[in-house]
C-alpha cells in the first residue's frame, strides 16, 4: 500500500512537470513543427540535437528510436542510442535529486504527509520493475526513480542498461521496415511480445509479495 501511495504521488509530480513543459511547447506551436522534422531526411546534426533535448521535456523517445534504424542502420543507430541515453538520465537525475527535498518539505510542512520510504532490501527489485515494465513514459521514469530516493547505481546504471536494452529492438524494427525485411521485422516483433509477457508476469509476482 505504501509503495502504491509513493508511486502515485511521484507520478503526479513528474507528470505535472512534463505537462507544463509540453504545454509551453504546444503554446509556442513547436510540437507539430518539431515532429515533422524527425524523419530519415532530417540533417544528422539537427536530428541528434533534437534527440538530446526533446526527451528531457517529455517528448517520447519512440519518436527517435524507430528513425535511428531507418536513418543510421542498426549498428550506428544503437551506438547513438547508448551514447545519448546517459545524457537524458544524468540530467533528469540531477534535476530530480535537487527537487526531492523541497517536495518532501512541502508535503510534510504544508500537507502533513510523509512520503513512505522504500526498504533498502526491496529497492533493487522495485527499481528493476519500475524501469522494465512499460507503464510510464521514458522521461517520467528518468525523473520519478530518483525522487524515490533510489541510489545512483539504480537511477543511472540500471536505468541505462534496462531502458537501453528495451529500446534496441525498435531500432532493428526501423531498419527492417526500411529494408522491407519482413522476416527480421516479424522476429523482432515476436521478441518484443515475449518480453512484454515476461515483464508483465514479473510485475504481477512483485505485487503479490
Amino acid at each position: 500500500m505504501q509503495n502504491r501511495w509513493l508511486a502515485a504521488l511521484l507520478l503526479v509530480s513528474v507528470l505535472a512537470m512534463l505537462v507544463l513543459a509540453f504545454y509551453w511547447l504546444v503554446r509556442l506551436n513547436l510540437i507539430q513543427q518539431i515532429t515533422a522534422l524527425i524523419n530519415k531526411n532530417t540533417p544528422t546534426t539537427l536530428f541528434i540535437l533534437l534527440m538530446l533535448l526533446l526527451p528531457l521535456v517529455g517528448a517520447p523517445l519512440s519518436l527517435f528510436i524507430f528513425v535511428l534504424g531507418v536513418k543510421f542502420g542498426v549498428g550506428y543507430g544503437i551506438l547513438l542510442l547508448v551514447l545519448i541515453m546517459p545524457f537524458h538520465i544524468l540530467v533528469a537525475y540531477g534535476i530530480a535529486r535537487n527537487l526531492r527535498q523541497p517536495i518532501r518539505n512541502y508535503l510534510m510542512n504544508r500537507r502533513n504527509f510523509r512520503i513512505p520510504e522504500i526498504p533498502e532490501e526491496k529497492m533493487a527489485w522495485f527499481s528493476f520493475l519500475f524501469l522494465a515494465v512499460p507503464l510510464l513514459p521514458y522521461a517520467a521514469k528518468n525523473y520519478a526513480l530518483p525522487l524515490t530516493g533510489a541510489p545512483f547505481r539504480y537511477c543511472v546504471w540500471m536505468n541505462w542498461g534496462i531502458q537501453g536494452s528495451l529500446s534496441i529492438p525498435f531500432v532493428v524494427l526501423g531498419k527492417s521496415a526500411a529494408d522491407m525485411n519482413l522476416l527480421l521485422f516479424g522476429i523482432t516483433l515476436a521478441v518484443l511480445a515475449v518480453l512484454f509477457v515476461v515483464l508483465r508476469r514479473l510485475r504481477q509476482r512483485y505485487e503479490s509479495l
